[in-house]
């Protein structure tokens, strides 16, 4: 799956629909084409729900998504606030019709593959300079 697509998306959805928690992110989620592109692959769906809640905590830790984090012994519980301040400014950021390609053209000067963190560090470098 993109992840510049799925970053995307994360942070549109918890701005538009405000879900409670991950699944409610999850079902949100079931909207969008790259998900509907995924779950009709080949591919188990459990890589869908890893990769999404990966990307999530990700952006936990960056900042841009205030939430709740609870590890449990088999399953972390994460319940959302909604965006922070600078999730707004990421969002935002990303919705403008050159950004993927100026995203895409750093990481191809830098050597590096699209990731959450990768993204947010390129999008930091975009809105801040």
């Amino acid at each position: 799956m993109n992840d510049f697509e799925m970053y995307k998306m994360i942070l549109e959805i918890i701005a538009d629909k405000n879900p409670q928690d991950l699944q409610a992110l999850l079902d949100e989620s079931q909207h969008y084409q790259i998900v509907k592109d995924y779950i009709a692959s080949d591919e188990p769906n459990s890589f869908l729900i890893q990769n999404i809640q990966e990307m999530a905590l990700n952006m936990i830790n960056d900042d841009l998504i205030s939430a709740t984090v609870s590890p449990l012994k088999y399953v972390t519980l994460i319940k959302f606030n909604g965006l922070t301040v600078l999730g707004f400014q990421y969002l935002k950021k990303l919705k403008e019709q050159d950004t993927k390609q100026q995203i895409e053209s750093i990481l191809n000067q830098e050597g590096h593959v699209m990731s959450a963190k990768n993204l947010t560090e390129i999008l930091s470098k975009l809105i801040f300079s």
